[in-house]
Formats: C-alpha cells, structure tokens, sequence
C-alpha cells in the first residue's frame, strides 16, 4: 500500500514539483529546493491518505494548481526572507551589498510570473471544464446502454419473481437481534444489502467499529446478518465470518483505503457494498468509473468493479461486466442512479432540460426508492438477474402520471426504460398516497412501490409498514384504475385475489404484451356474464384447464352469444400458475 500511494502522491505532486524545480533554476538555492520538497510531498501525502480524493482528470488537475500556488508562495516567502539574510551578511561590504540586492530583485522580478501561472491556469481549466461539460453531453448520453420496451415487466408468479420486503423490515429484525454479537456494544449496524447467496434473494447488513478507540481495541469486527428478503416471518441469522478491512475500520485497515491504494487510474463514486459468495466468504465491491474530458462526468459503458476480500485485503479490479459470478451488483446504486439522472434529463441535450428550455421528454426520477438517496429499488427479475428500478415523472407539480421507469441491470448497466403510450399510468407518489390511506388508523406507511404487469394489466406493488419498520400488508393498485386495490399478508395470496378482482372488474385493462400472447383453443366448459350496467364482462374456461378467461363486450361483441359446448379460439397471455388471463378478441366456431 505504501509503494501505490508514492504513486498517487507523485501524480498529485507534478505542480509541486514543476514549481520548485523552476525556483531553484531561479534562485540557485538547492538545500532549499530539496527541504521545501520533501516537506511538500510528505503533507501531500497525509493528506491523500485522509482524504482519499477522487482521481479523475478534472480533481487531478485542481489539486495540482492548488499546491503549486501553495508551493510558489512558499517559495516566494521563503527566497525572499532568504535574501534578506544574504543582505544582513553582507552588511559593511559595498560591493557585495549591491550584488546581493542585484540578485533578489532580480529573483523577485522573475518570480512574480511563477506565482501568476498557477492563478492563469486555474482560470484555465475551469473554463475548459465549463465548455466540455456542456459540449460532452450527447457523448455522455450515447455512452448509457439503452433499450426501450412498451411493457412492465411481467409478474408471473411471486416465487419466481420475488418480491422484496423493505429493507427497513429487515434492518429492524436484525437491530433486535444485536445482542447475539459478543460484545455487541463495541459494534453498530451500518448498510444493507440486496444479493442474490445460493439461489436465495437475501439482506446482507454489515457490522461495523462504533468508533476509532473500538477498532483499536479489535482490529475485526466479527461477521455480518443475513436474511431472507421474501419471506415475512424470516428471522435475521448472524454469521461469524470476521472482517479485517471494513469502511469502518482506520488506516491501513480501512476498505474504502485498500481500493483507493490498488486502482490508481480509476475514480470510484458511492458507497462500497458488501457481497457474499456462495461459501459466506465477504467481500466489498466499489464501482470505478473514468471521466469523460475534464467534465466531471462519468462514461457510463467503461465502469470498473474494485472487488477487496474482506479478510485477506486482496483487491482486483475487473470490467463491470466480468465480475466474478456471485458479485450480484458490481454496478453498485449510486452509479446506476448517476445513469437514471443522466438519461432522464439529457435526452435533448442541456439548454432543454433548463427553466428556459421546452423540457422536451425530460424526466424526473421520483424519489421513493430505498437506495441512493430514495431513487432506486432493487429488484430480482425474471432471470434471477438483480436489477434497480426507477419510476420517472413529469417536472410538473400538476402531473402525477408515470412518464415510464427503468430497469437497470447491476451487473452489466444495461438500462431498459419501459414506456406505456396506450394507457396513461398513475407514478409511484399515487401508489403511495393510496396505500398510505388503506389503513389510516394505524398509522401505516407505505415503501417500495415497484409496477409488474399483471396479466396485462400494469400494477403497483406497495409494502406497508408499521411506525416502527415492521412488514405489515403488501398491496397491489391497478395503475390504470386505482380502484382495483388489494392488500394481503404476503406476496402469492395478494396477487391471486388482485389477479380475481381484475377478471370480475369490467374496466378496459387490456395486455401491454402481446409478445407474450399465445394462440388457444378449445371447448367452452362454463360460461358467466357480468354486467354492471356500464360494461359487459364475459368469464369462461375451457374443457380440460383451470384457467379463467376474461373478454370485454365491446372489444368483441359478439362474446355475449358465447354458450357451453362452443368451440373457441382466440390470443391470451396464458402465464404460469395464472388463475386469469384477460384477452382482447375471439372467434367462436361457427358464430360470424
């Protein structure tokens, strides 16, 4: 670690080091230029050590004309009280006096130019930084990997895509049960996780020093919680796998030190995440990214992954997307959030998204997320893959309507933005408005909102919590008729009543999926007809399947005929273990 912070310190250094080089050129005086100089690089060096400032261009170049303006004045101060001395020395020698007096205006003279090259080139870079941010941003843009797709992501099933419980939920089970940590006073919880560990949708939380006088005494601290993400009545399990390097741990101990030390040409942003292998083996994972010119802004397709062995100390640096297989997120939140923030607003450029530009398709990511400040919900999809959501809205007060939302993969920054242009969708501050009043008694919250499509029909999900962070309901809100509202203890059993009230309901929710769509057919075996006076639904099932179809009058008016025996065909997207499937349009054999 020693060697890789001289090398830091170097880079940090050259404006300390073109400065004094030049006043020894100036002055001739060598002692000075190697005293000055070793005292320079060894603050230089404590301080990165402290600091651990960001090692992108535009940081690189500030901090360099910062301590050569320092190291100019020093050496202005110094030369000139130097002189002085020579001047006293030469006191009752004419010939010498005048030499001497020759000399320091002389030097003086000179110097004052070095002095003013740091000043200029500040204004320099600060300009040029200005012009690239604005200039960069179609570059950074093109940069993000995108796709665009019409539909939610489908909700088949709530095992095969779970969903999470709040990360609140399982941070308080795991508060409660700290006094298993032996001398659990010396420790404090710190961040959550999301992972995937053996298969399994978990909460990693890790264990970290209550302050520096306890690392001291320590030096480890002695594992970390797991527990599951899905499952209610879930208890948190403490693991004894003891952490040497940890983001709360000092000096050479400290994590975010060891990353910093061992990927010198990268900057990182966010915070660290802890992982676990599939052996319980932990480590921390820190996203690494490159600046795009002297802009400040990241590229967003050349993130690195800095992955340090917890206990060991090892670190390597790999591609984003060639992390080791159980890194679940080398792309941590704050990266991805950066991306949504980025995508968002800079689609049409910078003057678009000011308060003096049309604002065409600028969106706004909401804040009901529970990472990176409220922006992003993780999630597993329907690959296992682990993915962070976002809902975006309209920069109007006015508006509460989803303007889409994104998927972000974590492990390649992949980022999907699924935009519905037939069906004007409620955002998540409606779910939540509308959840947070299904109980108002008691005082619930809800958190988490994450839109599925379910059956065709887009559906917020909603967890509601209790004033201390315990799970208490899931809820399920049609976001085309918020009318449709569910609520059920856990997961399954809220979505198959949801699924239920969508094929009773006679509102228009047409499939948003037809890639999903299959071609059916078969013999009607029962028949039901629902009218309410507005609508008129029609259910049936087929001989020799379970599930129950759902078709509108007015989409296909002559379902109203449909009788038992009849030989059908139609499209449906028929999901797994879905008790209902809502289809658009039928032929009835012999019926034109």
């Amino acid at each position: 670690m020693l060697l890789n912070f001289i090398n830091v310190m170097l880079v940090f250094s050259i404006g300390i080091l073109l400065v004094n080089i030049a006043a020894v050129i100036l002055n001739r005086r060598w002692l000075w230029f190697v005293i000055t100089t070793v005292i320079e690089l060894l603050f230089v060096y404590l301080v990165l050590y402290i600091q651990l400032p960001p090692k992108n261009l535009t940081t690189l170049l500030n901090v360099n004309i910062l301590l050569a303006g320092v190291a100019a004045i020093i050496n202005f101060i110094g030369n000139a009280g130097l002189s002085a001395v020579d001047k006293v020395r030469a006191l009752g020698q004419h010939e010498r006096h005048v030499k001497v007096t020759d000399k320091q205006a002389h030097f003086l003279r000179r110097y004052l130019l070095v002095l003013l090259v740091p000043i200029v080139l500040w204004i320099i870079v600060g300009a040029t930084a200005f012009v690239t941010r604005l200039t960069s941003i179609n570059n950074v843009y093109d940069s993000i990997p995108t796709q665009t797709k019409r539909s939610a992501e489908l909700l088949t099933s709530a095992k095969d895509m779970p969903i999470a419980l709040a990360p609140d939920t399982a941070k308080r089970k795991m508060q409660q049960k700290f006094s298993v940590i032996p001398n659990s006073n010396m420790y404090k919880l710190d961040g959550i996780t999301a992972q995937m560990v053996n298969g399994k949708y978990v909460y990693v939380a890790t264990v970290e020093f209550n302050g520096f006088f306890k690392w001291l005494k320590n030096k480890s601290v002695p594992g970390y919680f797991i527990i599951s993400a899905t499952d209610v009545n879930a208890q948190p399990k403490f693991v004894t796998e003891r952490l040497k390097y940890t983001t709360s741990a000092y000096l050479n101990d400290d994590a975010a030190r060891k990353i910093y030390a061992n990927a010198p040409t990268y900057a990182s942003t966010g915070r660290m995440n802890l992982e676990i292998d599939d052996q319980g083996k932990p480590y921390y994972v820190q996203t690494l990214y490159r600046e795009y010119g002297v802009s400040g802004r990241m590229k967003f397709n050349e993130f690195k992954t800095a992955v340090l062995n917890a206990q060991t100390g090892e670190v390597k640096v790999y591609e984003a997307n060639h992390a080791p297989k159980f890194i679940d997120a080398p792309i941590t939140s704050a990266a991805a959030n950066q991306m949504n923030e980025f995508y968002g607003r800079y689609q049409k450029g910078w003057w678009n998204q000011t308060s003096f530009g049309a604002k065409r398709n600028v969106k706004i990511p909401t804040n009901n997320g529970v990472y990176s400040g409220g922006q992003i919900t993780p999630l597993i999809d329907a690959k296992g893959h682990l993915v962070y959501f976002t809902d975006f809205t309209s920069g109007n007060n006015d508006q509460d309507s989803a303007l889409g939302y994104s998927l972000i993969d974590a492990k390649t920054g992949k980022l999907t933005y699924y935009r519905d242009t037939r069906s004007g969708l409620m955002d998540s501050d409606g779910a939540i408005s509308i959840a947070d009043k299904i109980y108002p008694e008691k005082k619930w919250q809800a958190h988490m909102p994450i839109l599925y499509n379910i059956d065709g029909t887009p559906t917020w999900v909603v967890s509601l919590l209790d004033t201390k962070g315990i799970f208490k309901k899931y809820v399920y809100i049609n976001a085309i008729d918020n009318d449709i509202v569910i609520d059920g203890d856990n997961a399954q059993e809220a979505l198959d009543d949801y699924r239920k009230d969508l094929a009773e309901s006679t509102s228009n929710n047409r499939s948003t999926d037809p890639k999903t769509e299959k071609e059916i057919t078969g013999k009607v075996s029962r028949v039901a007809v629902i009218n309410d006076g507005k609508k008129t639904i029609v259910n049936f099932m087929l001989e020799n399947q379970s599930t129950v179809f759902k078709i509108d009058s007015d989409s296909s008016p002559t379902v109203v005929f449909l009788k038992m025996g009849d030989e059908v065909s139609f499209k449906a997207n028929l999901l797994d273990n879905a008790k209902i499937a809502t289809i658009d349009d039928m032929t009835i054999k012999g019926l034109k």
